[in-house]
């Protein structure tokens, strides 16, 4: 008899959270819903000591399909540059550049625009092993952008491009000589 009432008041209980939870996102627009979703996805995703690969491609997923839908809007290039983080960071530096591009062809305004055309040369140089390509954006950067966060690293980061470990280390050791 104890099981049954329990059982009952289990479905009532579930019937009452779940007719709240729906009665939360009522009136909401799909925009709104799809943000509140990614709100949810980020605080998920970035809750993990170590970020689990599946809830990050999950991620970049959501972030895509809010750009798609909704390409006006002036969260998308935020957006875009968040899944070109995580795709870098997951070993996908292909769809990073493709994110990035996405911002440099489609968001001039985005207050990050600078910092994108740097993370195209770096995802280049570091991830792809694009010489010739990070190159060109490091000094696209600099030309562009001379007083922003990262010229020294851009400066840096063309000085030694193209540099194998051992010149590094051959050029490392000339410097330490004269110090």
């Amino acid at each position: 008899m104890n099981h049954k009432i329990f059982i009952i008041i289990l479905i009532i209980t579930a019937c009452i959270v779940s007719c709240n939870n729906s009665g939360k996102d009522k009136g909401l627009t799909e925009q709104q819903k799809l943000a509140k979703e990614i709100a949810k996805t980020e605080e998920d995703l970035f809750d993990d000591v170590q970020p689990n690969r599946d809830k990050a491609i999950a991620m970049i997923d959501i972030y895509l399909d809010y750009v798609a839908k909704y390409p006006k809007d002036t969260i998308c290039p935020e957006y875009l540059f968040k899944a070109s983080e995580i795709a870098m960071n997951f070993d996908q530096p292909h769809n990073s550049i493709r994110y990035l591009t996405q911002i440099e062809t489609g968001y001039p305004d985005y207050s990050k625009y600078a910092t994108s055309i740097f993370m195209k040369a770096y995802v280049y140089d570091y991830f792809i092993g694009d010489t010739e390509k990070a190159r060109e954006y490091y000094t696209r950067y600099i030309e562009h952008y001379p007083d922003h966060t990262f010229v020294k690293d851009a400066e840096g980061a063309l000085m030694f491009l193209g540099m194998n470990d051992d010149q590094l280390i051959e050029l490392f050791q000339d410097i330490n000589k004269y110090n």
